[in-house]
């Protein structure tokens, strides 16, 4: 996959232009993950939904978080909040419950998890979790620069975006008022209605079979976690595509 299509960006807070790219949904598969690293530049935006459906969760994870510190960012998807709804934790105000659990291990594939680390039981699973289990609890649900916005699902088209983002840094303090723009895939194409004039709303959530990305619009996942598929990336500013195959 190729194309040329836009965005600028810096660090998430920074006042000054630069590159970023924007890296669709992993879901497990570290091999197109690495390869995909391989051919990206510039700091790099993780939009979520890194567990899940496919075969190697841990390494997903140990890359991820390794590039986070070394001062990349990763949004939470909606598969990491049902995982840490499913599980609990002390971040995010939640105990954990066996009814979210049943449902994430097989509405949301999280069975694949489950075989990757070996366990057979929600307790296991967090034991085997636990050196990223608090770095995925405080997982941002947006984050922006000086152009553009990233959110997992997207963002509504008849409110103003900035009270979104404020809504949306709040995170788990105002879960069910932000739930939407984790798991509404009908996010997938628009924009706020006010969304300044050069500027991007980058998204992943919504499988496609090709990036979109044009004026005000970016979602790059390309892959939904499913065999044969290509994970991608989009830079900004410049719209120029990556992809693992």
């Amino acid at each position: 996959m190729a194309g040329d299509p836009i965005c600028r960006a810096d660090t998430p807070g920074a006042d000054g232009p630069g590159r970023v790219t924007f890296i669709g949904d992993v879901h497990g598969w570290a091999d197109r993950l690495v390869t995909l690293l391989a051919r990206c530049d510039g700091p790099l935006i993780f939009m979520g939904d890194l567990v899940d459906r496919g075969p190697d969760v841990p390494r997903v994870l140990d890359i991820v978080h390794a590039r986070c510190a070394a001062g990349d960012r990763c949004l939470l998807g909606n598969h990491e909040h049902m995982l840490l709804r499913s599980l609990g934790h002390p971040g995010i105000g939640q105990p954990g419950s066996d009814e979210d659990f049943h449902r994430w291990r097989s509405a949301f594939a999280g069975e694949a998890v489950m075989q990757a680390y070996g366990v057979t039981n929600a307790a296991g699973l967090r034991r085997a979790m636990a050196p990223h289990l608090d770095w995925l609890a405080g997982l941002p649900w947006v984050l922006t620069g000086p152009d553009w916005i990233a959110v997992h699902a997207g963002l509504f088209p008849d409110e103003p975006w900035e009270d979104q983002v404020v809504r949306l840094r709040s995170g788990w303090a105002e879960e069910d008022a932000n739930l939407a723009h984790l798991y509404h895939k009908h996010l997938a194409q628009v924009v706020p209605m006010d969304l300044p004039t050069g500027w991007v709303v980058a998204s992943g959530h919504t499988p496609q079979p090709r990036v979109i990305a044009r004026p005000g619009r970016i979602l790059c996942d390309t892959s939904g976690g499913l065999p044969g598929r290509a994970l991608s990336a989009v830079s900004w500013p410049g719209f120029r595509i990556t992809a693992s195959g």
